[in-house]
Protein backbone atom coordinates (compact mmCIF):
# COMPACT_ATOMS: atom_id res chain seq x y z
CA UNK A 1 0.00 0.00 0.00
CA UNK A 2 1.43 3.36 -1.03
CA UNK A 3 1.94 6.20 1.45
CA UNK A 4 3.51 9.64 1.58
CA UNK A 5 7.18 9.75 2.55
CA UNK A 6 7.79 11.57 5.83
CA UNK A 7 10.40 14.33 5.48
CA UNK A 8 12.21 16.44 8.08
CA UNK A 9 14.34 19.51 7.37
CA UNK A 10 17.48 20.49 9.29
CA UNK A 11 18.75 23.95 8.34
CA UNK A 12 16.41 26.66 7.09
CA UNK A 13 18.71 29.11 5.38
CA UNK A 14 17.78 30.29 1.87
CA UNK A 15 18.50 26.88 0.33
CA UNK A 16 16.89 24.92 3.16
CA UNK A 17 13.75 27.05 2.97
CA UNK A 18 13.61 26.64 -0.80
CA UNK A 19 13.78 22.87 -0.42
CA UNK A 20 11.11 22.86 2.31
CA UNK A 21 8.73 24.90 0.15
CA UNK A 22 9.27 22.53 -2.77
CA UNK A 23 8.69 19.44 -0.62
CA UNK A 24 5.45 20.95 0.68
CA UNK A 25 4.23 21.35 -2.90
CA UNK A 26 4.96 17.73 -3.92
CA UNK A 27 2.34 14.99 -3.73
CA UNK A 28 3.82 11.91 -2.12
CA UNK A 29 5.95 13.86 0.37
CA UNK A 30 4.89 15.07 3.81
CA UNK A 31 6.86 17.45 6.02
CA UNK A 32 6.70 16.21 9.62
CA UNK A 33 9.37 18.33 11.28
CA UNK A 34 11.95 21.09 10.92
CA UNK A 35 14.89 22.44 12.89
CA UNK A 36 17.03 25.58 12.80
CA UNK A 37 18.99 26.99 15.72
CA UNK A 38 18.69 30.64 14.60
CA UNK A 39 16.81 32.65 17.23
CA UNK A 40 14.56 34.27 14.63
CA UNK A 41 13.33 30.85 13.44
CA UNK A 42 13.39 28.51 16.44
CA UNK A 43 10.05 27.87 18.16
CA UNK A 44 8.08 29.53 15.35
CA UNK A 45 5.56 27.87 13.06
CA UNK A 46 7.22 26.56 9.91
CA UNK A 47 4.62 28.30 7.76
CA UNK A 48 5.63 31.65 9.27
CA UNK A 49 9.35 30.94 8.83
CA UNK A 50 8.77 30.06 5.18
CA UNK A 51 6.61 33.15 4.65
CA UNK A 52 3.64 31.11 3.42
CA UNK A 53 1.00 33.31 5.03
CA UNK A 54 -0.53 30.31 6.80
CA UNK A 55 0.20 28.06 9.76
CA UNK A 56 1.45 24.53 9.16
CA UNK A 57 1.21 23.49 12.83
CA UNK A 58 4.85 22.40 12.71
CA UNK A 59 7.01 24.17 15.28
CA UNK A 60 10.60 24.73 14.18
CA UNK A 61 12.87 23.11 16.77
CA UNK A 62 15.92 25.03 17.96
CA UNK A 63 18.02 22.18 19.35
CA UNK A 64 19.16 19.76 16.61
CA UNK A 65 20.36 17.14 19.09
CA UNK A 66 17.00 16.90 20.86
CA UNK A 67 15.16 17.17 17.54
CA UNK A 68 16.99 14.23 15.99
CA UNK A 69 16.65 12.07 19.11
CA UNK A 70 12.87 12.34 18.81
CA UNK A 71 12.65 12.34 15.00
CA UNK A 72 10.61 9.79 13.08
CA UNK A 73 10.94 10.17 9.32
CA UNK A 74 11.90 8.42 6.10
CA UNK A 75 14.31 11.10 4.87
CA UNK A 76 16.06 14.08 6.45
CA UNK A 77 17.19 16.96 4.25
CA UNK A 78 20.26 18.60 5.83
CA UNK A 79 21.25 22.09 4.63
CA UNK A 80 23.47 23.51 7.33
CA UNK A 81 27.14 23.77 6.31
CA UNK A 82 29.66 23.25 3.50
CA UNK A 83 31.98 21.23 5.76
CA UNK A 84 31.82 17.43 5.81
CA UNK A 85 33.61 17.30 9.15
CA UNK A 86 31.16 19.75 10.74
CA UNK A 87 28.03 18.00 9.43
CA UNK A 88 29.30 14.52 10.33
CA UNK A 89 27.76 14.44 13.82
CA UNK A 90 24.33 15.46 12.51
CA UNK A 91 24.35 12.83 9.77
CA UNK A 92 25.61 10.13 12.12
CA UNK A 93 22.78 10.87 14.56
CA UNK A 94 20.22 10.61 11.76
CA UNK A 95 21.71 7.33 10.53
CA UNK A 96 21.47 5.90 14.05
CA UNK A 97 17.79 6.83 14.05
CA UNK A 98 17.35 4.81 10.84
CA UNK A 99 16.65 7.94 8.75
CA UNK A 100 17.93 8.31 5.19
CA UNK A 101 19.71 11.59 4.41
CA UNK A 102 19.96 14.02 1.52
CA UNK A 103 22.44 16.81 2.23
CA UNK A 104 23.48 19.90 0.30
CA UNK A 105 26.86 19.96 2.11
CA UNK A 106 29.27 20.62 -0.75
CA UNK A 107 32.11 18.55 0.70
CA UNK A 108 29.73 15.60 0.89
CA UNK A 109 29.42 15.50 -2.91
CA UNK A 110 32.44 13.20 -3.22
CA UNK A 111 35.29 11.94 -1.01
CA UNK A 112 38.64 13.68 -1.45
CA UNK A 113 41.78 12.88 0.58
CA UNK A 114 41.06 15.42 3.32
CA UNK A 115 37.57 14.06 4.00
CA UNK A 116 37.85 10.40 3.03
CA UNK A 117 37.73 9.22 6.66
CA UNK A 118 34.42 10.99 7.25
CA UNK A 119 32.93 9.08 4.31
CA UNK A 120 34.39 5.74 5.45
CA UNK A 121 33.18 6.14 9.03
CA UNK A 122 29.63 7.11 8.07
CA UNK A 123 29.46 4.55 5.27
CA UNK A 124 30.14 1.72 7.71
CA UNK A 125 27.39 2.91 10.06
CA UNK A 126 24.90 3.52 7.25
CA UNK A 127 25.43 0.05 5.80
CA UNK A 128 24.85 -1.48 9.22
CA UNK A 129 21.68 0.55 9.76
CA UNK A 130 20.54 -0.05 6.14
CA UNK A 131 20.03 3.60 5.32
CA UNK A 132 21.38 5.74 2.49
CA UNK A 133 23.13 9.13 2.59
CA UNK A 134 23.55 11.32 -0.50
CA UNK A 135 25.39 14.60 -0.96
CA UNK A 136 24.00 16.57 -3.88
CA UNK A 137 23.25 20.02 -5.28
CA UNK A 138 23.66 21.96 -8.48
CA UNK A 139 27.41 22.45 -8.02
CA UNK A 140 28.95 20.21 -6.90
CA UNK A 141 26.55 17.40 -7.70
CA UNK A 142 25.41 18.22 -11.22
CA UNK A 143 26.55 21.16 -13.36
CA UNK A 144 30.30 20.54 -13.22
CA UNK A 145 30.42 16.78 -12.61
CA UNK A 146 27.33 14.56 -12.97
CA UNK A 147 26.13 16.31 -16.15
CA UNK A 148 29.58 16.07 -17.71
CA UNK A 149 29.80 12.38 -16.81
CA UNK A 150 26.39 11.74 -18.39
CA UNK A 151 27.68 13.31 -21.60
CA UNK A 152 30.45 10.72 -21.80
CA UNK A 153 27.93 7.85 -22.08
CA UNK A 154 28.11 7.65 -25.90
CA UNK A 155 31.90 7.99 -25.98
CA UNK A 156 34.13 5.07 -26.89
CA UNK A 157 37.00 6.82 -25.13
CA UNK A 158 37.62 10.07 -23.26
CA UNK A 159 40.95 11.88 -22.90
CA UNK A 160 39.82 15.08 -21.17
CA UNK A 161 36.77 16.70 -19.59
CA UNK A 162 36.54 20.50 -19.46
CA UNK A 163 33.74 22.45 -17.80
CA UNK A 164 33.28 26.22 -17.62
CA UNK A 165 30.50 27.65 -15.48
CA UNK A 166 29.81 31.39 -15.60
CA UNK A 167 27.32 32.72 -13.05
CA UNK A 168 26.06 36.26 -12.51
CA UNK A 169 26.22 36.35 -8.71
CA UNK A 170 24.09 39.49 -8.75
CA UNK A 171 21.04 37.31 -9.38
CA UNK A 172 21.74 35.01 -6.43
CA UNK A 173 21.08 35.05 -2.70
CA UNK A 174 22.99 37.31 -0.29
CA UNK A 175 24.95 34.49 1.44
CA UNK A 176 26.35 33.43 -1.93
CA UNK A 177 27.31 37.01 -2.85
CA UNK A 178 29.18 37.25 0.43
CA UNK A 179 30.78 33.83 -0.08
CA UNK A 180 32.32 35.01 -3.35
CA UNK A 181 33.56 38.25 -1.77
CA UNK A 182 31.39 40.67 -3.70
CA UNK A 183 32.05 44.23 -2.51
CA UNK A 184 35.33 43.51 -0.72
CA UNK A 185 38.36 45.67 -1.38
CA UNK A 186 41.22 43.77 -2.98
CA UNK A 187 43.11 43.80 0.33
CA UNK A 188 40.04 42.42 2.13
CA UNK A 189 39.62 39.78 -0.56
CA UNK A 190 43.25 38.73 -0.16
CA UNK A 191 42.81 38.32 3.61
CA UNK A 192 39.53 36.42 3.19
CA UNK A 193 41.18 34.14 0.64
CA UNK A 194 43.99 33.36 3.09
CA UNK A 195 41.41 32.63 5.82
CA UNK A 196 39.40 30.40 3.48
CA UNK A 197 36.20 32.42 3.93
CA UNK A 198 35.93 33.44 0.28
CA UNK A 199 35.75 30.60 -2.21
CA UNK A 200 33.38 28.18 -3.85
CA UNK A 201 33.46 24.83 -2.07
CA UNK A 202 33.38 21.71 -4.20
CA UNK A 203 35.66 21.97 -7.23
CA UNK A 204 38.19 19.36 -6.01
CA UNK A 205 35.26 17.05 -5.23
CA UNK A 206 33.98 17.45 -8.79
CA UNK A 207 37.46 16.82 -10.26
CA UNK A 208 37.82 13.65 -8.23
CA UNK A 209 34.33 12.37 -9.12
CA UNK A 210 35.01 12.78 -12.83
CA UNK A 211 38.48 11.27 -12.63
CA UNK A 212 37.46 8.22 -10.60
CA UNK A 213 34.41 7.58 -12.79
CA UNK A 214 36.44 7.64 -16.00
CA UNK A 215 39.45 5.77 -14.62
CA UNK A 216 41.84 8.71 -14.69
CA UNK A 217 44.59 8.12 -12.12
CA UNK A 218 45.38 11.57 -10.78
CA UNK A 219 48.90 12.51 -9.75
CA UNK A 220 47.75 15.86 -8.40
CA UNK A 221 44.87 18.33 -8.22
CA UNK A 222 45.62 22.06 -8.34
CA UNK A 223 43.19 24.81 -7.38
CA UNK A 224 43.51 28.56 -8.00
CA UNK A 225 41.42 31.51 -6.88
CA UNK A 226 41.50 35.18 -7.82
CA UNK A 227 39.05 38.08 -7.61
CA UNK A 228 36.88 39.18 -10.49
CA UNK A 229 37.29 42.97 -10.39
CA UNK A 230 34.29 45.23 -10.92
CA UNK A 231 34.88 47.37 -14.05
CA UNK A 232 32.30 49.93 -12.85
CA UNK A 233 30.00 50.56 -9.90
CA UNK A 234 27.58 47.67 -9.56
CA UNK A 235 24.45 47.16 -7.44
CA UNK A 236 22.54 44.07 -6.38
CA UNK A 237 19.42 43.79 -4.24
CA UNK A 238 21.75 43.47 -1.26
CA UNK A 239 25.12 45.09 -1.99
CA UNK A 240 26.78 48.10 -3.56
CA UNK A 241 30.04 47.23 -5.29
CA UNK A 242 32.45 50.03 -6.16
CA UNK A 243 34.50 49.95 -9.34
CA UNK A 244 37.90 48.39 -8.70
CA UNK A 245 36.71 46.21 -5.82
CA UNK A 246 35.96 42.48 -5.94
CA UNK A 247 32.76 41.56 -7.76
CA UNK A 248 33.24 37.86 -7.06
CA UNK A 249 35.60 35.03 -7.91
CA UNK A 250 37.38 33.33 -10.76
CA UNK A 251 38.24 29.88 -9.48
CA UNK A 252 39.73 26.88 -11.23
CA UNK A 253 40.66 23.29 -10.47
CA UNK A 254 42.85 21.04 -12.61
CA UNK A 255 43.36 17.30 -12.39
CA UNK A 256 46.59 15.90 -13.83
CA UNK A 257 47.55 12.31 -14.59
CA UNK A 258 50.86 11.02 -15.93
CA UNK A 259 49.61 11.86 -19.44
CA UNK A 260 48.91 15.50 -18.51
CA UNK A 261 45.75 17.52 -17.91
CA UNK A 262 42.64 15.29 -17.86
CA UNK A 263 40.04 17.32 -15.92
CA UNK A 264 39.71 21.11 -16.22
CA UNK A 265 37.08 23.06 -14.26
CA UNK A 266 36.63 26.85 -14.36
CA UNK A 267 34.07 28.68 -12.27
CA UNK A 268 33.49 32.42 -12.79
CA UNK A 269 30.94 33.61 -10.26
CA UNK A 270 30.70 37.36 -9.90
CA UNK A 271 28.25 40.25 -10.02
CA UNK A 272 27.71 41.46 -13.57
CA UNK A 273 29.15 38.39 -15.32
CA UNK A 274 28.41 38.53 -19.05
CA UNK A 275 26.67 35.69 -20.90
CA UNK A 276 26.04 33.29 -18.00
CA UNK A 277 26.34 29.72 -19.23
CA UNK A 278 27.47 26.19 -18.56
CA UNK A 279 29.87 24.88 -21.19
CA UNK A 280 31.03 21.26 -21.27
CA UNK A 281 33.63 19.88 -23.65
CA UNK A 282 34.45 16.18 -23.85
CA UNK A 283 37.64 15.35 -25.78
CA UNK A 284 37.29 11.79 -26.95
CA UNK A 285 35.77 9.52 -29.54
CA UNK A 286 33.39 11.05 -30.35
CA UNK A 287 34.12 14.49 -28.88
CA UNK A 288 31.21 16.41 -27.40
CA UNK A 289 30.54 20.13 -26.95
CA UNK A 290 27.46 21.46 -25.17
CA UNK A 291 26.45 24.88 -23.86
CA UNK A 292 23.49 25.64 -21.58
CA UNK A 293 22.69 29.24 -22.44
CA UNK A 294 21.93 31.31 -19.37
CA UNK A 295 23.39 28.60 -17.17
CA UNK A 296 21.65 26.17 -14.84
CA UNK A 297 19.70 28.25 -12.31
CA UNK A 298 21.57 27.80 -9.05
CA UNK A 299 19.21 28.14 -6.08
CA UNK A 300 16.12 26.63 -7.72
CA UNK A 301 18.22 23.84 -9.21
CA UNK A 302 19.80 22.93 -5.88
CA UNK A 303 16.38 22.71 -4.24
CA UNK A 304 14.95 20.69 -7.13
CA UNK A 305 17.86 18.25 -7.28
CA UNK A 306 17.56 17.66 -3.54
CA UNK A 307 13.82 16.99 -3.76
CA UNK A 308 14.12 14.86 -6.91
CA UNK A 309 16.77 12.75 -5.16
CA UNK A 310 14.48 11.76 -2.29
CA UNK A 311 12.78 8.79 -4.04
CA UNK A 312 16.17 7.59 -5.34
CA UNK A 313 17.69 7.67 -1.87
CA UNK A 314 14.77 5.66 -0.51
CA UNK A 315 15.49 2.84 -2.94
CA UNK A 316 19.29 3.12 -3.17
CA UNK A 317 21.70 0.64 -1.64
CA UNK A 318 22.67 1.38 1.96
CA UNK A 319 25.76 3.49 2.60
CA UNK A 320 27.17 6.92 1.81
CA UNK A 321 26.52 7.58 -1.88
CA UNK A 322 27.40 10.16 -4.50
CA UNK A 323 25.59 11.23 -7.64
CA UNK A 324 27.46 8.62 -9.66
CA UNK A 325 26.12 5.85 -7.38
CA UNK A 326 22.37 6.39 -7.69
CA UNK A 327 20.05 5.62 -10.62
CA UNK A 328 19.51 8.30 -13.25
CA UNK A 329 18.07 11.35 -11.53
CA UNK A 330 15.10 13.03 -13.20
CA UNK A 331 12.25 15.39 -12.39
CA UNK A 332 10.00 14.37 -9.51
CA UNK A 333 7.57 11.47 -9.92
CA UNK A 334 5.00 11.17 -7.13
CA UNK A 335 4.34 7.49 -7.85
CA UNK A 336 8.02 6.68 -7.42
CA UNK A 337 7.99 8.47 -4.07
CA UNK A 338 4.88 6.67 -2.86
CA UNK A 339 6.04 3.22 -3.94
CA UNK A 340 9.81 3.01 -3.43
CA UNK A 341 11.26 -0.51 -3.73
CA UNK A 342 12.74 -1.97 -0.58
CA UNK A 343 16.49 -1.75 -0.04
Amino acid sequence: MSRDLKIIHIGLGPIGMGIAKMVLAKEGLKVVGACDSAAEKANKDLGDVLGLGKKLRIKVAGDPVKFIKAAKADVAVVSTTSSAKVVKATIEALINRGINVVTTCEEFAYPVPGNAKVFRDLDAIARKKKVSVLGTGVNPGFAMDALALTMTAPCESVSRVSVTRIVDAGTRRLPLQRKVGAGLSLAQFSRAKAEGTVRHVGLPESVQMIADSLGFKLDRVEETLEPAIAPRDLNTDYLRIAAGTAAGIKQAARGYSKTGLVVSLDLHMYVGADSPRDHIVIDGSPSMDMTVKGGIAGDVATAAISVNAIPKVMSARPGVLTMRDIPLLHSYNKEEARNPPKK
